[in-house]
């Protein structure tokens, strides 16, 4: 007997940009940008990962990652932009808000900023 199974949902990015809807209160800079990651809770402390921010704005970013260590309400340390090339570094707390799987077996990670 076959089974269906259900394929990854569409994320909210794809709904978005399919709708042409943006409930967003600021409009988010579209990017490449490294950013280095880490989770402020001690118990996770050794965890430090390295994903992709694909937009930003002044209250958060939404970044991808194969790491599957994240849920929502974690607070993290940012460091954005990360990498030599980046001329300044800044570190941000921020909590995750929203997690998406993605067809590619990515995780999305939305993450608005406490400070």
């Amino acid at each position: 007997m076959a089974t269906a199974t259900a394929g990854p949902k569409e994320t909210d990015e794809e709904k978005r940009e399919a709708t042409g809807v943006e409930a967003r209160k600021r409009r988010r800079l579209r990017v490449s940008l490294p950013v280095q990651v880490q989770p402020f809770d001690a118990r996770f402390a050794d965890i430090l990962d390295v994903g992709e921010v694909t937009d930003f704005s002044r209250e958060g970013l939404y970044f991808l990652t194969c790491m599957p260590h994240y849920f929502t309400g974690m607070r993290l340390i940012l460091k954005f932009p990360y990498g030599e090339k980046a001329s300044a570094h800044k570190k941000f707390l921020g909590t995750v808000v929203r997690m998406e799987e993605r067809r590619d077996g990515t995780q999305g990670v939305a993450v608005q900023f406490l400070l």
